[in-house]
């Protein structure tokens, strides 16, 4: 240790193979968790998730013959939407906030100043927030499921959907990274992302311990909410359509 600060972890060579071994650096691997532990919450067990359930279980109820079953209970097909719709922000919730907690408990076993308190706050504060992120993947994946009933084409719709929110993001790498070898068009959809958006405030904040950025905050609403409306919109046209030609 130089004047307060950690030397750089030097490079053991092993004799016969050339490998290098590295001392575990654990501000390096703090600050390492902080930035992947966002990015994997979202994309394995979180909105997305939910969001392709959601979008599961409006085909197979299209597909099934189920929807016509829903129709002749006393329910209104806004009710059945929202019902579908908000399904998936709770499911993205419950999986997320599991994970959160699990992530914080990881996080404890670095030190205790590791976790600092206002991120516990902050995290609690982003739950709605999140839930309106999940309910909007929950809305684009339930209008992919409106719009392919015939065959297995939805899984397409959905992998697709996984892949290409995931990969034009800033969930695996920096803002920084991705405009410097990508087009700036591609950059641009990746800063405006949804799970960008989140990723970077959980980073900041619930991790981080910095303020909520408001800026973030209102940007993740502003490009969430329209795909809610858009799945919403999507599969109450084709329960209205279903219903007048049952009607008829």
């Amino acid at each position: 240790m130089v004047d307060g600060r950690i030397d750089q972890p030097q490079p053991l060579r092993h004799a016969g193979r050339g490998a290098c071994i590295r001392k575990a650096d654990p501000y390096q691997i703090r600050r390492s968790y902080l930035f992947s532990v966002p990015s994997s919450r979202d994309r394995r067990s979180g909105s997305l998730s939910a969001a392709t359930d959601t979008g599961r279980r409006i085909w197979l109820a299209l597909r099934e013959g189920v929807v016509q079953y829903y129709l002749t209970l006393p329910i209104r097909t806004g009710g059945l939407v929202g019902a579908y719709i908000i399904s998936g922000g709770l499911g993205g919730i419950v999986y997320s906030g599991a994970l959160l907690a699990i992530a914080y408990l990881a996080l404890s076993f670095l030190g205790p100043t590791a976790i600092p308190v206002q991120g516990i706050l902050y995290a609690l504060v982003l739950i709605p927030f999140l839930f309106v992120l999940a309910t909007g993947i929950a809305g684009l994946a339930a209008f992919f499921a409106s719009v392919s009933r015939r065959g297995e084409i939805y899984w397409v719709y959905a992998q697709a959907l996984q892949v290409s929110m995931v990969t034009i993001s800033t969930v695996f790498y920096p803002a920084q990274t991705i405009a410097k070898y990508l087009p700036a068009p591609v950059a641009t959809i990746a800063e405006y992302n949804p799970l960008s958006i989140a990723a970077g405030v959980l980073r900041d904040s619930a991790f981080g311990g910095n303020p909520l950025d408001t800026g973030a905050l209102t940007n993740l609403l502003a490009t969430s909410l329209p795909l809610a409306m858009l799945g919403a919109l999507a599969y109450w046209t084709i329960l209205r359509t279903i219903r007048l030609r049952g009607k008829s």
